[in-house]
């Protein structure tokens, strides 16, 4: 059975790489999915008056952001279980937005290829498989 994935957008605040010591609360939302959301319990950072240059924008730093997608919902309720994300692919495609090739298995124990867009000045990630490398059991 041919899973039907839509662009799944991961709203996270983005204040630098996770391996400095920052953690960041996480938002997920599938789109056209608006009850789908899912938040951690830590409260949003309170919007800065910092010029975005703070952020990290690494290739290390692109691909664990789009890491963060780990846990969002699909249109069809799987739940990304793992996401690996492959730094040396990580590219700014214009001003402050990368694209990074990832790899996420779902908790129906599929795998799929994809590309994850990581909006650094607005702290989204986008999610946009492009590829099954296998289909799991279908849930």
């Amino acid at each position: 059975m041919k899973r039907t994935l839509g662009l799944i957008a991961l709203v996270i605040a983005i204040a630098g790489c996770a391996s400095t010591g920052s953690s960041s609360p996480v938002t997920a939302a599938a789109a056209g999915s608006p009850s789908a959301v899912v938040a951690t319990s830590a409260p949003p950072p309170a919007p800065s008056a910092e010029p975005s240059s703070t952020l990290c924008t690494t290739h290390a730093c692109i691909a664990e952001d789009a890491e963060q997608l780990k846990g969002t919902a699909a249109k069809d309720n799987s739940i990304m279980t793992k996401v690996a994300c492959y730094k040396s692919t990580a590219k700014e495609v214009v001003s402050g937005e990368y694209t990074v090739h990832c790899e996420a298995t779902y908790s129906d124990d599929s795998v799929w290829d994809g590309i994850a867009t990581v909006q650094v000045s607005k702290g989204n990630v986008l999610w946009e498989p492009t590829q099954a490398i296998s289909y799991g059991d279908g849930g």
